[in-house]
């Protein structure tokens, strides 16, 4: 067994060897189990068609390491019916994840056939009616199972059919699979709420036909995995997982010397330093080109690290092979001050938890007093070794991602506007300190969707992600926003903002609910820390009030539930006119309290009906 801790192994600075056995495995996730018991439970079911119960062991053991307790259900062997309906096994189950181990033949007779046979309309048709079978498929499944699906198809355990050569044939079936699985993607990102490909023919091309299949297995018990195949699919499958259960992280912040580059730029100055296309340059160069890959993700890159601030900007600015400039960081904090401090004040000027930061640097010393004084963060130790350092966040499950929405590709740039608009407020015509001023100067306009279903992956990330201004801090997917949307006793209700220095995208969401054509409660209300202080929130609360006095409603009813991160909201209520009725609930009588008209705010403020706000 590996003497490790729990901790070790999620932030990768110990790595299980590639030959774990099966008797070690087991041993190891007793010892962390007994040393961490998981603090969530995942309750994962997987429906398949090829033997799945010897992927137990791996499951649990990555479990294990992410600290999560796992509950299992393996449904009865193939694609039954029965099982996608209301009070079936894996119903029962309620499943934060259901697994789908497909082979290529369960999704049409055909694919039990060489593809080179078919000629161009026949393949085309066939990929169609692929695709259209799955929707099927999962949407009978979606229909009786909550949480997330996850589809995968099993890849041939044959290279293709027309050997070296089917790369340039027209009848290529690398290239037919190629777009059978863009067309599989589609379907699940616009078409199939909390639905996701794991594309396993990814994992074949990182681990090898060899090590990925057992063909000894395969034959004999119809289970296709080698130990190292095994193990890794179990590591992406709970890694998906993690980042439903575990709270996202949104940050990574870098030291500089010997993480972004190697040696001491204070000492080596800049033509001193290692980086550019000779080892072991070359090493933090591809890291830094994995940073960029991580910002395409929505994490913000900042920057954490002892140095004369003059050198460090130097290497910024000038250096011909830095990937990272100035403008790919969100913050920064270059001084001689303790790293802990420095993260703190980070955290207060990004209006972001400790909790969602990914520290990383080369000191174990640095890395030591991080994780003693701040045990929310997630601390990573870049490896001695040059050759590991441009993986070294790649087994990180807590920056994965299950969906991509714009807001998460243009969130440094946000970033880079709040800080133009910090500069504005400080320099804003009026009396010191009036804020009036600084807000007419922005020149905001709001734009309030009712009931958009085509940004389901945004509205649901905010339910999962917003802590501070958020009044009941209720989680949802975008399976049952979807139900919410196309039920007409609930109102959907999210909004855009945009000002003179840029769109922040959608940073605000209400969900409401209809007792009674005169009564209506508040389920949810939450906004983006990053427009806090702009009356946004009072803006997009009383049109929304508007909206529902319009239609008949007489008594708003609302909640606050406290929770260690939302003081921030524990007297929005009552500050705008709801009246406390005990034990966290609040009533607003709007015939006593009619909703402000949108003129009271200094935003301009457009309310789109469904239709409309699925055309902007």
């Amino acid at each position: 067994m590996i003497p490790c801790s729990r901790r070790q192994l999620a932030e990768g600075e110990v790595v299980l060897p590639a030959d774990l056995s099966l008797a070690d495995a087991l041993a190891l996730t007793t010892a962390l189990r007994t040393a961490e018991p998981g603090a969530a439970r995942l309750r994962l079911g997987i429906v398949h068609t090829y033997t799945s119960d010897l992927l137990d062991p791996w499951l649990k053991l990555h479990a294990a390491i992410q600290g999560l307790e796992l509950d299992l259900y393996h449904a009865p062997y193939g694609l039954s019916p029965l099982e996608a309906q209301p009070g079936s096994g894996l119903a029962r189950h309620a499943p934060d994840l259901t697994l789908f181990l497909l082979r290529a033949e369960d999704l049409h007779p055909l694919l039990a056939s060489p593809l080179a046979a078919l000629d161009a309309g026949p393949r085309a048709a066939l990929a169609a009616e692929v695709v259209a079978g799955l929707a099927a498929l999962l949407e009978r499944f979606r229909a009786t199972v909550g949480g997330r699906l996850l589809l995968t198809i099993l890849p041939s355990l044959a290279p293709p059919g027309l050997g070296l050569y089917d790369a340039q044939s027209e009848r290529s079936q690398g290239a037919w699979w190629a777009s059978l699985k863009v067309g599989i993607s589609a379907l699940l990102r616009d078409g199939l709420a909390g639905a996701m490909f794991l594309d396993l023919d990814a994992m074949l091309a990182d681990l090898g036909r060899d090590a990925f299949f057992d063909r000894r297995l395969w034959y004999c018990a119809r289970y296709p995995f080698a130990l190292r195949a095994a193990r890794e699919l179990a590591r992406r499958v709970i890694a998906l997982g993690t980042a439903d259960q575990a709270p996202r992280a949104k940050v990574i912040v870098l030291d500089a010397d010997d993480t972004l580059w190697g040696g001491i730029v204070g000492e080596v100055g800049i033509n001193g330093i290692a980086l550019g296309p000779e080892y072991p340059g070359n090493a933090y160069l591809d890291f830094q080109r994995r940073l960029l890959d991580y910002q395409q993700r929505g994490f913000l890159l900042a920057l954490c690290s002892k140095n004369n601030p003059e050198d460090l900007d130097e290497v910024l600015q000038k250096h011909p092979h830095q990937c990272l400039r100035d403008q790919h960081f969100a913050a920064r904090r270059v001084n001689w001050l303790p790293k802990t401090d420095n993260l703190v004040a980070l955290a207060a000027e990004l209006n972001l938890g400790l909790d969602s930061f990914v520290f990383v640097d080369d000191s174990e010393h640095e890395c030591a007093a991080v994780r003693r004084a701040l045990p929310q963060v997630t601390v990573i130790r870049t490896p001695s070794k040059p050759i590991q350092i441009p993986g070294c966040l790649d087994r990180v499950a807590r920056l994965e991602v299950l969906s991509l929405t714009r807001e998460d590709s243009d969130k440094t740039r946000m970033y880079a506007q709040e800080r133009r608009r910090r500069e504005l407020r400080e320099t804003a015509t009026g009396e010191p300190g009036d804020p009036l001023g600084y807000l007419a100067a922005l020149d905001m306009r709001m734009r309030i969707a009712i009931d958009d279903g085509s940004q389901l992956a945004r509205l649901a990330q905010l339910t999962q992600k917003t802590n501070q201004f958020n009044l009941t801090t209720r989680r949802y997917s975008e399976e049952q926003l979807a139900r919410f949307i196309s039920d007409p006793q609930w109102l959907v209700g999210s909004f855009a903002l945009a000002d003179t220095f840029g769109d922040s995208g959608i940073v605000g969401l209400a969900l409401i609910r209809r007792r009674d054509p005169t009564l209506a409660e508040i389920d949810t209300f939450l906004m983006s820390c990053r427009v806090i202080g702009r009356t946004a929130e009072s803006a997009f609360l009383e049109a929304l009030l508007a909206l529902l006095h319009t239609a008949g409603v007489e008594t708003v009813r609302a909640e606050y539930l406290p929770t260690p991160k939302n003081r921030l909201v524990a007297d929005f209520l009552p500050d705008h006119h709801f009246t406390a009725a005990g034990e966290g609930r609040f009533v607003r009588r709007l015939a006593q309290d009619p909703p402000r008209p949108r003129d009271a705010f200094p935003i301009g403020v457009i309310v789109l009906d469904r239709d409309a706000a699925a055309q902007t």
